[in-house]
């Protein structure tokens, strides 16, 4: 059996179409379904159902996702471990992290990893904790860095980054800027939050349910970016880690709205205790405790 075969499987399931995967690895369609179709036949059953809403793997296609991981991950220690003990790293490490960090975080990780393994290829994808923590668990993705509160994996190796203060945002000429508030008031306005599967925006989204009377008015996006500037703008208000918005803080965009408790997020680096790890992926994880597991940004003053 081709690895190249689970890899292009790998991708339909991630992409859940054809057409996505085929750009994702830079092929066309075709290939890509036929990549498919003769894993199918190897395998003697069908992996992916084709649905209106896109490609879903089978009960078969959910068991192969697995072992697919560990056959591509045993293919590549093989090619970086067998020619050569010693010598420059090389080969591919995946690293999956939440949008909030690949944007502010991660840009020093990366260069990092340029520095020290230029040989090295390093792929960064944006990933919520489910999916994150899954594709782990599946052998797609070498580490994880997670933002949550108390996250339980036992079956996945978890290391402590650092503490991730959160702040309730909004533009600076919102009354609830004025004084301490609680989730309530806080409830009467638009919350703008990121999509589902983020932790600190779920907890956010949870606590101002909690707290008004149904319906809360909410929207999710997709970007930290566009979230920033909707509440910039007076269009609601928002949660989000203070480091993603010092300058906005600091440059008056944004104002801290006092008084809302909110659930002690931390960074977190996620990896599988089964798989057996590579230089390339132990110095990702050296560099990521070491670059990013200093001072997330202090809690910001608060008005009194």
């Amino acid at each position: 059996m081709e690895t190249e075969l689970l890899r292009t499987f790998q991708a339909v399931v991630r992409a859940r179409s054809f057409t996505g995967a085929a750009a994702e690895l830079g092929y066309v369609q075709s290939t890509v379904t036929a990549h498919v179709q003769s894993l199918e036949r190897q395998l003697g059953t069908r992996l992916l159902d084709r649905l209106p809403s896109g490609a879903v793997p089978t009960a078969a296609g959910l068991r192969l996702m697995p072992a697919a991981g560990d056959l591509l991950a045993l293919e590549e220690r093989l090619r970086r471990e067998v020619p050569e003990a010693t010598g420059p790293l090389s080969g591919a490490v995946t690293l999956v992290a939440p949008e909030s960090l690949c944007a502010h975080q991660l840009p020093v990780l990366i260069a990092a990893m340029r520095e020290h393994a230029p040989g090295v290829r390093l792929a960064l994808r944006p990933a919520g904790t489910a999916r994150a923590l899954q594709g782990v668990r599946d052998g797609e993705v070498d580490a994880a860095l997670v933002v949550d509160a108390g996250l339980s994996a036992p079956d996945l190796r978890v290391r402590h980054v650092r503490d991730l203060p959160l702040a309730v945002l909004a533009a600076p000429s919102s009354p609830l800027t004025r004084g301490r508030r609680s989730w309530a008031d806080v409830a009467q306005e638009c919350a703008l939050l990121l999509e589902e599967g983020c932790s600190y925006s779920d907890a956010a989204a949870t606590l101002l349910a909690a707290a008004g009377q149904p319906p809360v008015k909410r929207s999710r996006f997709g970007s930290v970016e566009t979230v920033k500037r909707c509440a910039a703008t007076g269009l609601g208000v928002t949660v989000l880690p203070v480091v993603t918005a010092e300058r906005d803080l600091a440059d008056g965009t944004l104002a801290v709205v006092a008084g809302p408790e909110l659930p002690d997020h931390a960074v977190v680096l996620v990896t599988h205790p089964g798989r057996t790890s590579t230089p390339a992926v132990d110095l990702l994880v050296d560099l990521a405790m070491d670059l990013l597991g200093g001072p997330a940004g202090a809690r910001p003053r608060q008005v009194a």
